[in-house]
């Protein structure tokens, strides 16, 4: 269970400068187990309770980064209407809230954190909420009957401080276990995948975040899903990263082992 100061994994999850994000923390905006927080304090999110109360702007923010490249892929009728959605690194809930303004019919939303889901998202009988779970622990009991009489689901995917390759082996494996087709927009962080790559965090050079991605990718076709395409991040990342969707797709009839 791994330790961060709360100031810089809120950063991280609602995708914010460090300086707001502190400046947030003095006005009271962040609790930890019912406690005011404190910026240098040390964190565990699949244990501690994080509260998070930024103004609305902010909790708004996982919804612009998405909305484009799911209006995109509904422009190529691919559209989450009617859709069972499974929300990985669901944070505060804003993919959540952009999947079900596009009509999802239900959305599974994980987290390792726990208390940061917006309490009116929490609200919805459209979204099953599971805190405390990490993704690359995914089991057979986390979900209801719904979830895997679906037969497919659509998947949004924002994780942080880890590359996507992990996810995306777990992700594979419990898939192809109970026969589920997938497809969906993951979010692919450069800074994650070559960490070593970055100049305090951030990808600057052009031609080295191409590099990056197309090495992704190929080690993402050797995890058995296909791409079919790529999309823009709404925003850019806290720190100007500039982030991209993959559109990736796991048929149920990919048993491939690696």
């Amino acid at each position: 269970m791994a330790a961060y100061r709360l100031d810089a994994w809120l950063a991280e999850h609602y995708d914010l400068p460090l300086d707001i994000v502190q400046s947030y923390i003095l006005r009271g905006h962040a609790l930890v187990n019912g406690s005011r927080g404190k910026a240098g304090q040390s964190i565990r999110p699949e244990r501690d309770r994080i509260e998070f109360h930024p103004p609305d702007s902010v909790r708004n923010r996982g919804t612009h980064k998405i909305g484009p490249a799911l209006d995109a892929l509904a422009a190529r009728g691919q559209s989450v209407q009617g859709r069972i959605c499974l929300d990985v690194g669901a944070s505060h809930g804003g993919f959540s809230r952009a999947l079900l303004d596009r009509g999802a019919r239900r959305i599974y939303a994980i987290d390792v954190a726990y208390g940061i889901f917006d309490f009116e998202l929490r609200r919805s009988e459209q979204i099953v909420l599971l805190e405390r779970k990490n993704i690359k622990d995914i089991a057979d009991d986390w979900f209801d009957p719904p979830f895997y009489e679906a037969g497919e689901l659509f998947i949004v995917c924002d994780v942080s401080f880890i590359s996507l390759l992990p996810v995306l082996r777990a992700l594979r494996s419990f898939l192809e276990r109970h026969g589920l087709q997938a497809d969906g927009l993951f979010l692919l962080k450069h800074q994650f995948e070559s960490p070593e790559s970055t100049d305090a965090g951030v990808i600057r050079d052009d031609h080295l975040r191409v590099s990056i991605e197309e090495a992704t990718l190929d080690k993402i076709a050797g995890l058995g899903w296909m791409y079919d395409g790529s999309y823009p991040s709404g925003l850019p990342g806290r720190r100007g990263n500039q982030e991209t969707f993959l559109w990736l797709r796991l048929p149920a009839s990919n048993k491939s082992q690696k």
